[in-house]
């Protein structure tokens, strides 16, 4: 179905620029604090299209990133035929005329995931080396973010050595989205503070100690994941590409909803697809999303405490069976729950913390390993050049990355 529905894209674009004979494809960058609303009275195509959006791909729209590239087919005329504009990592807006007006359609991203290692000595700091030396500004503020968990930045001295293991999603010859780092290391006054991050998606130290705590608490009592937060689903009654903002947690109707956090009810009744809902505003601009219960408990401007019963799951909107949809929102911007919400304790016990060190020594001794050889880094000089050759990344491959 996603295959089918590429093809058409890339059919149209196509088909389009042959038959109308001097239309042209343009890559541009999108101006910095333009609306999706500007840019459509911009090609005066009707606002009537944003009509025909729900809730969720209506957040999407929202998601346009300032400066992202997009591409627009553009006849001859002047008029706009099409256009694909990325919204988040993982779906762009498809924007098209047909004979009776335009059409506005939520489709995949198409992109390559790699694994690259970068391996680098501190000039002036590790944000800044990062930035001038990989070219990667959102690199630059993972590493910092996590390794200030763990790291007295200001005992870092000239010549301390870093590395780097992350994946990084690239489209059309530029990287998108924030990397994915796998495994860190700062070296200072001569102890190698480590950061990895293990299969349950946190990052521990090397003692098996979680770096970054969350204030949230589960929303259910008992967790059992149905569906996870994504920026590209294919939805099961819909049939077609949607975000999916929030984390699905599967449980029997009547079961207990808990509040996440203290906080005011900023809505409680019924919104849509999501059915009886209830949103808390928390602190620090946050707002936690309650959907598909069958009876809401909390009243409108009702001040809540963690763990309170505020509601119970049930099937109410669309929904293909009983469960809860858990919604976190930062400033109105949708993103992952698990981020913020602790489903488990600050370290690893048992099965669990014997994974974890296995995986930590087969990290730190590939790092090792690629430090005592001065491995070359595989990192982007430029968006599209990649300082590697094809027999390196067989190396890093060979060895499990």
């Amino acid at each position: 179905m996603r295959s089918i529905g590429l093809r058409r894209v890339v059919v149209l674009l196509l088909l389009l620029s042959t038959i109308t004979f001097a239309a042209k494809v343009k890559r541009l960058a999108w101006v910095n604090g333009m609306s999706f609303k500007t840019y459509l009275q911009k090609h005066n195509v009707p606002k009537t299209v944003l009509d025909e959006l729900d809730e969720d791909d209506a957040l999407i729209v929202s998601d346009v990133e300032n400066c992202r590239s997009y591409y627009e087919l553009i006849a001859s005329t002047g008029v706009l035929l099409q256009a694909l504009i990325p919204v988040g990592e993982e779906l762009q807006l498809h924007l098209y005329k047909t004979h009776r007006g335009y059409k506005l359609e939520v489709i995949p991203i198409e992109y390559q995931e790699d694994t690259y290692i970068a391996l680098l000595k501190i000039d002036s700091s590790p944000y800044g080396d990062i930035v001038k030396k990989i070219k990667n500004r959102r690199l630059a503020n993972e590493f910092t973010r996590l390794l200030k968990h763990s790291v007295n930045f200001r005992t870092i001295k000239k010549g301390d050595p870093l590395a780097i293991v992350y994946t990084q999603k690239m489209r059309l010859g530029q990287p998108i989205g924030v990397p994915n780092i796998k495994a860190a290391m700062l070296e200072t006054a001569g102890k190698k503070h480590y950061v990895f991050k293990h299969t349950d998606h946190k990052y521990y130290d090397e003692n098996g100690k979680v770096l970054i705590k969350k204030y949230m608490r589960r929303p259910l009592n008992h967790i059992r994941i149905t569906s996870k937060f994504t920026k590209r689903r294919f939805h099961p009654v819909l049939k077609r590409w949607k975000a999916h903002h929030g984390t699905d947690f599967g449980a029997k109707r009547g079961t207990p909803i808990l509040a996440a956090a203290d906080g005011k009810v900023i809505f409680a009744g019924r919104k849509g697809g999501y059915g009886k809902v209830i949103k808390i505003q928390h602190k620090d601009n946050y707002v936690t999303l309650y959907a598909h219960q069958s009876r809401l408990k909390a009243k409108l401007g009702e001040y809540v405490s963690a763990g309170q019963v505020i509601g119970y799951v049930g099937n109410t909107g669309r929904s293909t069976g009983a469960h809860l949809h858990f919604g976190l929102y930062k400033n109105g911007r949708a993103i992952d729950p698990m981020q913020m919400v602790k489903f488990s304790t600050d370290g690893l016990t048992g099965k669990g913390k014997r994974a974890f060190i296995a995986r930590k020594r087969k990290y730190t001794k590939i790092i090792d390993e690629l430090f005592k050889n001065q491995t070359p880094s595989q990192v982007w000089n430029t968006v599209n050049d990649i300082g590697v050759s094809p027999e390196m990344k067989n190396y890093y491959q060979n060895r499990g990355w």
